[in-house]
């Protein structure tokens, strides 16, 4: 895990610094957040974590790395590696598309731990200012899942404090999973469940390239197999700065 944090923090270093000479429309975003609990798409996935992330953007193209490091102990850690593009069809109207790889470093093959996976998504936003309603596909391979996902942002000035913003956003999603253990030995395992929830956030702008956001999230899913040991309501906290050059 050390060795992992330190590569990431040579790459954020090193996107930073090769910022500094960048022509107009090439930006670099380092992210640093931390999460009471880290859970991904109604599921949670780890306790206690650090969530280092760097991107880079060139006009409507993007790629980045985000990673989950748990701070609570014998919890894997996660990197993933994507890109995007995004093509705005008019001043309210956006379209993009991704690809992402799930790395597990830490999984374990005499556990049958899934070592990494491989998705694909396309989706839509609409801006209705000051609501922003979105939908969202996602296609895994390597577990050949299915997932939709609609979500309806809101975004307002926070009172009198000019530089700080309250946002929140109602999400809904489906999963539909054909090999959910697909590194595990035997038969492949189906899981299906659905999964609703919200996140309220404030964003604080420190700078015109710094923000600090603290946020809450609530969310809940249903339809899960008995005895897959998942809670089905979840409350966490998170806190991060984000810097953009």
């Amino acid at each position: 895990m050390k060795k992992i944090l330190l590569l990431l923090a040579a790459m954020a270093t090193a996107s930073v610094l090769s910022a500094a000479d960048a022509t107009p429309g090439y930006t670099v975003t380092t992210d640093f957040t931390y999460t009471s609990d880290y859970v991904f798409r109604g599921i949670k996935s780890a306790g206690n974590s650090f969530q280092p992330s760097v991107e880079v953007a060139v006009g409507d193209f993007n790629a980045g790395l985000w990673s989950n490091q748990p701070i609570t102990k014998n919890e894997n850690n996660e990197i993933d590696l994507y890109a995007g593009y995004r093509v705005n069809v008019n001043s309210r109207f956006a379209v993009e598309g991704a690809a992402t790889y799930y790395w597990y470093p830490e999984a374990r093959a005499s556990l049958g731990q899934t070592a990494g996976t491989y998705e694909v998504s396309v989706g839509s936003s609409y801006d209705m200012a000051p609501l922003t309603p979105s939908l969202f596909y996602y296609h895994d391979f390597t577990l050949k899942a299915d997932t939709l996902q609609a979500s309806i942002g809101h975004k307002m000035p926070l009172g009198s404090v000019s530089a700080a913003t309250f946002e929140t956003s109602v999400f809904a999603g489906s999963v539909r999973m054909k090999d959910a253990t697909p590194d595990a030995a035997g038969p492949a395992i189906n899981e299906s469940y659905t999964y609703y929830g919200v996140d309220v956030s404030v964003p604080y702008k420190l700078s015109a390239n710094a923000t600090f956001t603290v946020a809450g999230h609530y969310v809940r899913n249903q339809n899960l197999a008995p005895g897959a040991g998942v809670p089905k309501d979840k409350t966490w906290v998170t806190a991060g700065i984000t810097i953009g050059f």
